[in-house]
């Protein structure tokens, strides 16, 4: 894989394409669960895939790349946030449920797509770091590092959300 990093810092097109297919659908997933819009949350990915183009050759090695381009992608979010001030940001689970119908690299769709399901009714930070942590296996420290928050409030943050699940699902849940 730092052979692939190596070859998008010289501006390889295949070694770029690549790096897309790698992180598209869970950058997406991401960004979908910070804005509402389709559109945006497309526009937001794309504009950080560009930013990665131009800017590979800061990236020391390929195991901070997944980090790298999550911090671009949130920030490129909270852009479109404060430049669309009308912007609801929020979560609709039909958004999910059309998107992840068609993502063929979850072992088990249904558990996927119940698992959104549970986290819809939670705030844009509680969800985006319930779905970093549970479906794109972030640690707590690389969710706090992505989003600059203390680790302490990543996991406060996390267990007051896991709290709101369970009592959602009647105490259903460990």
């Amino acid at each position: 894989m730092d052979e692939l990093l190596e070859k998008l810092k010289i501006g390889d097109e295949k070694a770029f394409e690549e790096v897309v297919k790698i992180f598209k659908k869970q950058l997406l997933l991401i960004a979908k669960l910070r804005l509402k819009d389709d559109g945006l949350a497309d526009d937001a990915v794309q504009e950080t895939f560009i930013t990665l183009f131009l800017n590979a050759k800061k990236i020391k090695e390929y195991s901070k790349l997944k980090s790298w381009v999550t911090v671009v992608l949130i920030n490129n979010c909270n852009n479109l946030i404060k430049k669309n001030k009308n912007l609801e940001v929020a979560y609709e689970f039909d958004t999910f449920h059309n998107y992840m119908k068609y993502e063929d690299e979850f072992e088990n769709v249904n558990d996927n797509i119940d698992f959104l399901k549970f986290i819809e009714f939670l705030n844009v930070e509680e969800r985006t770091i319930i779905a970093m942590y549970y479906s794109e296996n972030y640690t707590t420290k690389e969710i706090s590092d992505i989003l600059k928050i203390k680790e302490s409030t990543i996991r406060s943050k996390m267990l007051r959300a896991k709290g709101k699940i369970k009592e959602k699902l009647g105490g259903a849940i460990q």
